[in-house]
């Protein structure tokens, strides 16, 4: 009997000791005067991306874009390609150009996490002039202890030839013409240009995304021996400045407007894209012999396979 009334007395304590802590969690909560959980949620937000085991930042400033054409507070991270990947890699046709931005875009997608306004973003954002030096990034962050150097040869003034080693550090990948940045829009970070007779238009470097749909369109086109406006291919990257949403219906809205265009935004339109175009061209830097800064076109041994894969894999051998 004693151990059933001890038995009664602990659960009725135990019973009022519940219901009290529940009436005090039913007392009213004092007065919101702050955005308490919307701070926590951007705190989680503003979180480094590059906190996380393998992951780096690239400061947006040294990108060939400089970071002009992303939104406020865009982050870039990057981690160095797994053997899975490098393995992919391999099976690149290097006769296929299609196919070889194909595999740059897969790198891009696996080892870059991106994220916009506080918002994680797709790889298919990133501006195609920025996508290069990402890459080298990437393969410089893969092979940190200079597994797989990359060189490529210059002739010296004297008739001898040298090897430069090639990193993300010694190429020049824009090159804007200062004629250009005077019509950047720090706003709609683009172009902006106004004609004398009032009309307005922006032009875009291409994201990825457009550029992969562009791509895509002109080739299902071709295997459908279906006639299509090659003129307006060389503008539409430009032009087109978000590929969500983007559809055929989309570009061949574009399209039929740029049939009414004027003489004088044709040829301002072939000029302006022709500088856009022609600002990329990638360039190694290199020191002369005579100690001037000299410079070639991005190339180097073994073709691009070379940038995952080590060219003097024989050296290896016993």
């Amino acid at each position: 009997m004693s151990q059933d009334l001890l038995h009664n007395s602990n659960t009725e304590d135990e019973a009022r000791r519940l219901v009290e802590q529940a009436e005090s969690s039913m007392a009213p909560e004092p007065a919101i005067t702050s955005l308490g959980k919307a701070q926590k949620f951007m705190h989680q937000e503003e979180s480094p991306l590059a906190g996380d085991i393998g992951w780096k930042n690239v400061p947006l400033q040294n990108l060939p874009s400089q970071g002009f054409f992303y939104p406020e507070g865009t982050e870039i991270t990057i981690r160095s390609a797994s053997v899975a990947e490098i393995r992919h890699w391999s099976t690149i046709d290097e006769n296929d150009a299609l196919a070889i931005d194909d595999m740059l875009n897969f790198v891009v997608e696996k080892c870059c996490r991106i994220r916009m306004s506080g918002r994680p973003a797709n790889f298919k954002d990133l501006k195609e002039i920025d996508r290069f030096y990402l890459i080298f990034a990437i393969r410089d962050y893969t092979f940190k202890n200079g597994e797989n150097k990359l060189f490529t040869s210059v002739e010296n003034e004297d008739g001898t030839e040298e090897r430069v080693e090639i990193t993300k550090d010694v190429i020049n990948y824009f090159n804007p013409d200062d004629t250009l940045m005077k019509y950047y829009n720090s706003d709609k970070k683009c172009f902006v240009f106004q004609m004398k007779s009032g009309d307005v238009f922006e032009l875009h470097f291409p994201s990825l995304g457009v550029m992969a749909f562009i791509k895509s369109y002109a080739k299902a086109k071709a295997q459908k021996n279906q006639q299509f406006d090659k003129a307006f291919l060389k503008y539409a990257p430009f032009l087109l400045a978000e590929w969500r949403g983007l559809t055929e219906r989309e570009y061949d809205r574009a399209l039929q407007e740029s049939v009414t265009w004027s003489i004088q935004k044709i040829s301002l339109m072939d000029k302006i894209t022709n500088m856009l175009a022609s600002s990329i061209n990638p360039e190694v830097r290199y020191m002369k012999a005579s100690g001037e800064e000299g410079t070639i076109p991005l190339s180097f041994r073994g073709g691009i396979k070379s940038l995952f894969l080590i060219p003097d894999i024989l050296d290896e051998l016993v």
